[in-house]
């Protein structure tokens, strides 16, 4: 009996019994339903020739289903999955599958179809349903197919129904190429990456013997020295920052002593008011001395005794303000001393860090041209001149390890999970012959 009158049958006891409470009407809708669902089982029936040509797969051990069971809801009147049921399931290794209220089942050699029969007469049968649930199966994965032999990419490689040694084989990269005919943009980039070690090596060390002549320089007391001449290539960016940052230090330079000198002119002037002041507060005193004597003995007034102590001790008063003036105009020279010592001696810290810095670069330069190169030279000696050919398609043998058994087939051959494909290039062929 086919799937679709089995379909029509269970159906219609169903249309039978809602007939009576719903009316002819709704009764009328779900025999329609009915029949629509029956549709992908009429066309699904045999073809005249590709559907014989496409054998329906057969479950294998550890594959992975989706079971969904549907049921039909009364109180929603629509079909509803089965909680507890419907799920992800893989076949055991010994091939049962294991499904709550229907227990262990062989699954393995069943189609999808002959499974979802077998699983929805046991669910009728074990849980006491009038009617079949409607059960579909999907297969979800399967074992993988192990491809060994002259491919670019040895290893598993996904199965899928239907898939052909062909298709495995280029499932693993296609043919297997000889090292000349596939090295060839691997050999231009290994030469080009020794091509740039070695030109940033070349920079590398101009730089380091530019650097060195300007710490030895610096060290020298020279505070701002020039670029030494072909030390860098003209026009480089990293030599025009160098030259920016030896302006902008000159720059700091030149105001620094421009500083000093103005201090130092101002620490003269002082220098002369106080001389000055000390000359006015030595003759003040001396008339003070004077006029006290005559005051004493009667010949002058005491309003010019106090009149000359109160300008003595104004004199006094200024000459503590241009000292104080003094000591804060040297701290200022002191400090822009200082500042412009610091501008040299951090340069030179720089150049030391950056010749370090410029060490550790030049190293793994080195070490990446050398790299490069060998593998090259590596590579290059690797192609010998029988490698110069491409193996085709059409020399290369197909062996399928299946279990125990070991057999030649042709590309077109289907493959099954878990099977092992052996492609021979004709090289290996005449040594097992």
């Amino acid at each position: 009996m086919s799937q679709g009158k089995r379909k029509d049958q269970n159906f219609a006891p169903f249309a039978r019994r809602i007939a009576q409470p719903c009316g002819a009407a709704f009764a009328t809708f779900v025999l329609a339903a009915a029949m629509v669902q029956s549709l992908p089982a009429l066309a699904q029936s045999p073809q005249p020739a590709a559907a014989e040509a496409q054998e329906a797969y057969r479950l294998q051990p550890q594959d992975k289903l989706l079971i969904r069971v549907m049921t039909w809801d009364f109180r929603q009147n629509s079909m509803t999955g089965w909680e507890g049921l419907s799920g992800e399931y893989t076949i055991s290794p010994e091939g049962n599958l294991h499904l709550p209220l229907t227990g262990s089942l062989s699954a393995v050699g069943l189609t999808q179809s002959d499974l979802a029969d077998q699983l929805s007469d046991l669910l009728r049968r074990r849980a006491g349903l009038d009617d079949q649930p409607q059960l579909s199966v999907e297969l979800v994965s399967s074992l993988p197919v192990y491809v060994l032999g002259a491919v670019e990419q040895r290893g598993a490689v996904p199965f899928h129904p239907g898939l052909t040694a062909r298709q495995a084989l280029a499932l693993a990269g296609g043919i297997f190429r000889t090292p000349q005919s596939a090295d060839i943009a691997r050999g231009i980039m290994l030469s080009g990456e020794a091509t740039a070690a070695a030109d940033r090596l070349r920079w590398l060390k101009a730089e380091q013997a530019r650097i060195s002549s300007e710490l030895a320089a610096l060290e020298a007391g020279d505070t701002a020295p020039a670029p030494v001449a072909g030390a860098a290539p003209v026009g480089d960016v990293q030599s025009q920052l160098q030259d920016a940052d030896r302006h902008a230090r000159q720059v700091r330079l030149d105001s620094y002593n421009d500083l000093q000198t103005v201090l130092r002119e101002r620490g003269e002037r002082l220098q002369q008011q106080l001389a000055l002041r000390d000359e006015q507060i030595a003759a003040t005193r001396k008339e003070l001395e004077d006029i006290t004597s005559l005051n004493e003995r009667g010949l002058a007034v005491n309003a010019r005794v106090t009149s000359l102590s109160t300008s003595l001790n104004d004199l006094e008063a200024k000459r503590l303000e241009l000292e104080t003036a003094q000591l804060l105009l040297d701290e200022q020279l002191n400090q822009a001393e200082r500042d412009s010592s610091t501008i040299s001696t951090d340069a030179i810290a720089d150049r030391l860090l950056r010749l370090s810095q410029l060490q550790s670069e030049i190293s793994a330069a080195e070490i990446q041209e050398r790299t490069a190169r060998a593998q090259f030279t590596a590579m290059m000696d690797a192609a010998t001149p029988q490698d110069a050919g491409t193996i085709a398609e059409t020399d290369l043998t197909f062996v399928v390890t299946r279990g125990a058994d070991r057999n030649e087939v042709s590309p077109e051959a289907r493959l099954m999970p878990g099977d092992t494909l052996d492609i021979l290039p004709p090289s290996v062929q005449a040594n097992e012959e």
